[in-house]
């Protein structure tokens, strides 16, 4: 049966794309193989850094164009649309203070006039406070060092939709690699005993520490 289920695909196929996926993950599996053991022992490396505290005025010509936008609803300053404001702003902070994140999430207070948008990026985070009404802003920032950012890659943690898209794409990579090798195996009637128990062993060991774990 295994012989007829190995014939279904020429080995010359699935050999070729045994080798390409290989070469295509080679660099991939060995980043998510070494933040594998970094995520395993935090304890190795040195603790973030403190997080930074910057106070600064808001430059008047966007404290106009705010009022602006809130000017267009009058009364219905409830229903300004947050990310409205917030891109000026936020361009303001990148450009100046070297703002970097893939996720935003805002707060709008009408009755206050006050903004507070959180930034998250892979290993730190931003939180701006705009007071809109005063004219001033505070800053809290804090960058991971390289391994926490790394980590963080790994696990696709404030990443944004490219990122976690490329490890979806890793993993349809990954999953080729793994198939086209057991395919590989199957015509071979000599040594696929021996790997089938092997891969026996595989899965012992992970049923065993599954079930040790939960």
């Amino acid at each position: 049966m295994l012989d007829k289920l190995a014939a279904l695909f020429p080995a010359r196929t699935v050999r070729v794309i045994h080798i390409y996926s290989s070469m295509m993950m080679l660099f991939i599996m060995l980043f998510f193989t070494i933040t594998g053991i970094t995520l395993n022992h935090p304890d190795w490396f040195r603790s973030s850094e403190p997080a930074q505290l910057i106070e600064a005025d808001i430059p008047q010509g966007l404290l106009d164009q705010a009022q602006q936008t809130l000017d267009l609803h009058g009364d219905e300053s409830d229903q300004v649309d947050a990310l409205q404001l917030a891109v000026p702003l936020l361009g303001w902070i990148r450009d100046q203070y070297q703002v970097r994140g893939q996720e935003l999430s805002l707060d709008w207070d009408a009755d206050e006039a006050f903004l507070v948008a959180d930034i998250q990026q892979p290993g730190g985070y931003s939180i701006a406070e705009f007071d809109l009404a005063g004219g001033a802003m505070i800053l809290e920032r804090k960058d991971a060092s390289l391994v926490h950012q790394l980590n963080d890659l790994h696990k696709g943690r404030n990443t944004g939709d490219l990122w976690r898209g490329f490890i979806d794409f890793s993993a349809v990579i990954l999953l080729l690699f793994t198939l086209s090798g057991f395919w590989l195996l199957l015509p071979q009637k000599k040594r696929r005993r021996r790997a089938f128990s092997v891969s026996g062993v595989g899965l012992v060991l992970f049923l065993f520490l599954y079930w040790h774990t939960l």
